[in-house]
């Protein structure tokens, strides 16, 4: 038996690190709410969990994407969304509240490493929305190595065989 194995061309992984919020506007007329984050990358959608009633949400959580084309990260945009959670709150219809976004393009990321704690203003969907606080996130990139699993006498192709 003999085996080999090959070095496929790294995989590049982005982390966002969706660290907390602060000051975030209430939007359920009790005061409160209870927010959640969506990140949108390279057709990749991820989110973290729901923190019930929190103003100051504190996440710590790390959402991991694939990158189909590392050469073209630089130009690929990641959306992160905070939304309030509707199933925590009076009831009321299923859509969960908007409570602000941040853009950023794929040239912002830093390499593992290299990445620091930075609070983006959270932005409005329109001129019309009332938004208010930040979010804490840790954004950065790693270029993992991928091999093709060796493979054995038992696993070859055949010759002749189709």
């Amino acid at each position: 038996m003999t085996t080999s194995s090959q070095q496929l061309p790294p995989q590049r992984k982005v982390i966002v690190e969706v660290v907390d919020a602060c000051d975030l506007l209430p939007k359920d007329g009790q005061g409160s709410f209870s927010p959640f984050v969506i990140a949108d990358f390279d057709g990749q959608k991820k989110r973290t969990s729901t923190k019930y009633r929190d103003l100051n949400p504190v996440w710590n959580g790390a959402l991991e994407f694939t990158v189909s084309d590392p050469d073209n990260m630089d130009v690929k945009e990641l959306e992160i969304e905070v939304c309030n959670d509707k199933r925590f709150g009076n009831g009321s219809g299923h859509k969960n509240h908007f409570l602000g976004r941040v853009k950023l393009h794929g040239s912002q990321f830093t390499k593992q490493g290299q990445e620091g704690l930075v609070y983006f203003p959270l932005g409005k969907k329109s001129v019309f929305s009332w938004i208010r606080g930040e979010i804490g996130l840790r954004i950065y990139y790693y270029d993992e190595i991928v091999e093709d699993p060796p493979q054995t006498e038992d696993t070859k192709p055949t010759p002749g065989l189709v």
